[in-house]
């Protein structure tokens, strides 16, 4: 008989300046959010379920922009290792200028 194959378990640790791959949803400017499309060169505090936090980059790729109140998967580079709870959450939080300007998840 066939052995049923298994995934493997979502990556928890990402060391500094890899690419985390997250979903992004941007609030919208009535929720909170930007009034403009977040800067390509733009960097800002992000906060992990289990309460890592770092300053990270957005790496969009040839990617749309980020408008508020848009959804997008894109690569965070983050200048401090991350790790993720054990207890399987992986939701974040983008601040700027000590507001959450947009929410998402880190992706398996």
């Amino acid at each position: 008989a066939a052995v049923p194959a298994t995934a493997p378990a979502p990556r928890l640790d990402f060391p500094a300046k890899m690419r985390i791959p997250v979903q992004l949803d941007l609030l919208a400017e009535a929720d909170g959010g930007r009034s403009s499309a977040l800067p390509r060169a733009w960097r800002g505090e992000v906060e992990f379920d289990g309460g890592a936090r770092s300053r990270c980059a957005i790496d969009r790729g040839t990617g749309a922009e980020l408008e508020p109140g848009t959804r997008h998967e894109v690569r965070l580079l983050c200048t401090r290792p991350m790790q993720l709870p054990a207890d399987g959450r992986r939701g974040l939080r983008v601040f700027e200028e000590g507001r959450v300007v947009a929410t998402g998840a880190v992706l398996p």
